[in-house]
């Protein structure tokens, strides 16, 4: 008989989240140093050419955030031509983080005594 284990929805989260990509979202380092724009208003217009429109709150929220919302590839395509870079440029993989350690338990350790429990001729005695 096989035992299964079964993982409730935190540790299965937990499994999924440990296996997505970690990246970084680089579009405000890009816009600063391909385009010298230190502000947003720039980019909506360069957004509208390729059919892009945005008000301020939504290219704030796609420029200041660590994590962008979920967008189509034409953006990011667009993005690319705005800024002439990669997509690579745009989010920068990171390295995976180490695997969790498990938790040390706080307070005083069992005592261990320093020699055996039993001697040695403890089972071989007869009754």
């Amino acid at each position: 008989m096989n035992a299964v284990s079964r993982q409730g929805p935190d540790e299965q989260n937990d499994d999924v989240r440990a296996r997505q990509p970690r990246y970084e979202w680089r579009l405000r380092e890009l816009m600063a140093v391909r385009k010298n724009w230190y502000t947003t208003t720039k980019l909506i217009p360069e957004l509208r050419k390729y059919g892009f429109e945005f008000d301020r709150s939504s290219i704030y929220r796609l420029v200041s955030t660590e994590r962008p919302p979920k967008m189509p590839i034409e953006l990011i395509l667009a993005l690319c031509k705005i800024l002439d870079c990669r997509f690579e440029d745009l989010a920068v993989e990171l390295e995976p983080e180490p695997a969790a350690e498990e938790p040390r338990r706080s307070g005083p350790r069992p005592a261990v005594p320093d020699m055996p429990l039993l001697s040695a001729d403890f089972f071989d005695a007869e009754s």
